[in-house]
């Protein structure tokens, strides 16, 4: 029997799912809305341009709710992996457990996913905005179109990857229950003044506070921006940070030279051990104060979205029947490497499988 299956954004998540969709019911007829000019904007930035596409980690802690890890251990690491060889992207494993297509680019995945779509006759509608919906259409500035089944998948508000966050308000006029969004994955602003060494890098242990508590510890690379903080162990402290209930008293402690004891500036650049000396820091333990987080355009992922709690565990709306929600629009995020774009590809599989 052919259905008709609407696809609203042609991100990763909804890309995905249009193709897994086709191979799975070739008869079925599937169609995705894209605001944009072309579908996977995202995907180009994903990894620096490298396109980080899976983990083979563990997958505890690295998700703001447990429900993403149940749907990933469906369709997990090795299944991705061994699903895009099956479309010609060869893989390579850097860093123990991040994922990469061998060529290190993007645009590799991007073109096989593509062609796929293309291979399979499926309908893209470029440019064109999605107003509402009802129990049988879509209605876009295109026109009305009828569906069988819609799924949603219109990513964040991480704008200059494509997303906007422009349905959202569509979805809370259908009674949804949505948490408000928030940057992740993003430099922060601190209270101090970082202006005298903007642009210097240091390798760093990371300690989260909220008052006394220790939130998050983590090591990694440190870049420090006219007004705050950034770099990978940044990003990550983000999606730590967005997942308390409030953002007052949060510290960020900063070990500049974990297990050293020599003098400071024989370990740090001295532009950093002017500015330590200055401020009369400790260089195991230099303070910084959270602010606030940089704006959506400097942010890879959003956090917030659909609460998990508006669907069944084949992502598919308690109060709309035929209604589905996968992605970045569900309130799931993850830190860096890989683990949201897993979440994308895993949640894209479950309603293939089961629509």
């Amino acid at each position: 029997m052919m259905k008709k299956i609407a696809i609203i954004g042609g991100g990763i998540s909804g890309v995905f799912a249009s193709i897994r969709i086709k191979e799975l019911h070739p008869n079925y007829q599937v169609s995705i809305f894209e605001h944009n000019e072309k579908l996977l904007k995202k995907i180009y930035a994903t990894g620096n341009g490298k396109c980080n596409f899976a983990n083979t980690g563990n997958l505890e802690d690295k998700y703001n709710d447990s429900f993403a890890v149940s749907i990933i251990k469906d369709f997990n690491s090795t299944q991705i992996i061994d699903y895009f060889a099956s479309i010609g992207v060869v893989s390579k494993q850097i860093d123990n457990n991040l994922v990469y297509p061998y060529s290190e680019s993007a645009e590799t995945v991007a073109n096989k996913l593509l062609k796929r779509v293309q291979d399979l006759n499926i309908n893209v509608y470029l440019e064109t905005e999605v107003i509402d919906y009802d129990k049988s259409q879509i209605i876009t500035s295109k026109g009305n179109f009828a569906y069988d089944k819609l799924i949603i998948s219109v990513g964040g508000k991480s704008s200059n990857l494509g997303s906007d966050g422009s349905l959202w308000n569509t979805i809370k006029r259908h009674n949804y229950l949505l948490k408000e969004p928030s940057p992740s994955l993003c430099p922060i602003k601190t209270k101090e003044n970082t202006k005298k060494i903007e642009g210097l890098r240091s390798k760093v242990l990371v300690s989260l506070y909220q008052k006394d508590l220790l939130i998050h510890k983590e090591s990694g690379e440190l870049l420090f921006k006219k007004d705050g903080l950034s770099g990978m162990v940044i990003f990550n402290t983000t999606h730590y940070i967005n997942r308390l209930k409030d953002k007052n008293n949060i510290t960020l402690h900063i070990d500049f030279a974990p297990n050293q004891n020599e003098e400071i500036d024989s370990l740090v650049h001295p532009k950093l051990a002017n500015y330590l000396l200055d401020n009369h820091c400790d260089i195991h333990n230099t303070i910084f104060a959270f602010k606030g987080f940089y704006d959506y355009q400097f942010s890879q992922v959003t956090s917030g979205g659909l609460l998990v709690s508006e669907l069944d565990n084949n992502l598919q709306s308690k109060k709309e029947n035929n209604v589905f929600f996968i992605g970045e629009v569900v309130n799931i995020d993850a830190i860096c490497g890989g683990y949201n774009m897993m979440w994308a590809f895993a949640s894209a599989e479950k309603v293939a499988k089961n629509i």
